[in-house]
């Protein structure tokens, strides 16, 4: 375990000027509607080494961030230290004031004060600052003034408290608002807490570090990867995909070989359709670090099991003799994620299943897509529940093709 100091000099040039306060409008979103969270940056031993977020919010379909505009003058973001030593976090806190003591207003207590949101307040360097955790729960109290007298002033005021590694933690990525997008091109600089990015890392040389999302796709379906993991499937290896922000390099090794997996042009998606037999041990690996810092590390490994579908040599008799169930070829298109499942448990590509079993699919398609099913040409009907469409069938007494289409989002077709 390298135990070194991640601590750095903090410099300030005399005469620079420090701005207070917050500007005029903040924005809020349910944490429901976020689908992903940007991340904060750590070290191997969990150290936090930035506090700048990493990557973009990723929310529901039509889901846009609602804005509250406030009295700059009365409104105010604050974080102190809370807890013992060595566990000790930062408690952020928002004072919002905002004017109006209307019906809108006064409704706002009623889906602010029961609800876990996240917040987003702009300082007047023009940098946003998170006022909310994936971790830990968002406080969020309404009190409403309607003045006294003559004189008086009314507000309705939002109180914010939220608990989080860092003082609010900056965010530099896409703001997707009911009037436009903030920052439409994407965070810009993933290090650095400022809007002063200057686009994306080419050629592996940029300053901006490459970030890779926890689900993976293999063979169509989702996982959640860890580094130093290892995922266990029954079967050949057909398909990965992976997605993520700034990704310069991919790699997938068996043995000694390295083949190279190919990164769309933006950095965000790499697909893999080489088919590889089992029994196998693949080890997948990515490269981290900026700059001059960039190297290739081992992000997980996929332990491949033979089934006897694969051609796998099980130490049996090989001559004579057929299998007793019939066997389920599936084949997948489009963007989405899609699973296959019976008995409670996946169903891979060439899996044998008893005639009568009950197959189910669940489908969550490709934004704005509507996916299909066939059975042997037949059509599968999908029910939609929540943007999950799920649909099931009987495995027929002979060998039987199910195509799935999740529907194509862009042109970054799999199968």
């Amino acid at each position: 375990m390298d135990c070194s100091s991640v601590q750095k000099s903090l410099a300030w040039c005399q005469g620079k000027p420090e701005l207070p306060g917050v500007k005029r409008r903040i924005y809020y979103i349910s944490k429901y509607d976020v689908l992903r969270w940007p991340r904060l940056q750590h070290d191997a031993n969990g150290r936090l080494t930035s506090a700048a977020y990493a990557g973009d919010f990723v929310l529901r379909a039509d889901a846009k961030w609602k804005f509250i505009d406030i009295i700059s003058d009365k409104s105010q973001l604050t974080s102190e230290a809370q807890g013992e030593y060595p566990s000790q976090t930062q408690l952020n806190k928002l004072v919002a004031v905002h004017p109006g003591v209307d019906d809108e207003a006064s409704a706002a207590a009623a889906y602010l004060n029961n609800n876990d949101n996240v917040f987003l307040v702009e300082d007047m360097r023009g940098a946003f600052r998170v006022v909310g955790s994936d971790k830990w729960p968002t406080k969020t109290t309404v009190a409403q003034d309607l003045g006294q007298g003559a004189t008086g002033t009314t507000s309705t005021t939002i109180n914010v408290e939220a608990t989080d590694e860092c003082p609010a933690p900056f965010y530099a990525g896409t703001i997707d608002t009911e009037d436009g997008e903030i920052n439409p091109e994407g965070n810009p600089n993933q290090d650095t807490g400022n809007n002063s990015g200057s686009g994306s890392n080419t050629g592996g040389s940029g300053s901006s570090a490459p970030t890779y999302n926890s689900s993976v796709q293999i063979n169509g379906q989702n996982y959640s990867v860890t580094q130093g993991g290892t995922i266990n499937i029954t079967g050949n290896l057909t398909s990965m995909k992976f997605t993520g922000s700034h990704m310069s390099y991919l790699s997938y090794k068996i043995g000694s070989e390295e083949t190279e997996i190919p990164i769309n042009s933006a950095e965000t998606s790499a697909n893999c359709i080489d088919v590889i037999s089992a029994p196998k041990t693949v080890k997948v690996y990515r490269q981290e670090g900026t700059g001059d810092d960039r190297h290739d590390v081992l992000w997980f490994t996929i332990n491949m099991t033979a089934s006897s579908s694969t051609g796998g040599n099980t130490g049996g008799n090989t001559g004579g003799g057929s299998s007793s169930a019939p066997k389920l070829t599936i084949s997948r298109s489009g963007n989405g994620i899609s699973t296959v499942t019976a008995n409670g448990n996946s169903v891979t590509s060439g899996s044998e299943l008893q005639a009568g079993t009950e197959v189910s699919i669940s489908v969550t398609p490709a934004e704005g897509q509507v996916p299909t099913a066939n059975l042997n040409g037949s059509t599968v009907a999908l029910t939609e529940n929540n943007g999950v469409y799920t649909g099931s069938f009987q495995m027929p007494s002979g060998n039987a093709a199910l195509v799935i289409n999740s529907g194509n989002s862009n042109d970054d077709n799999y199968n």
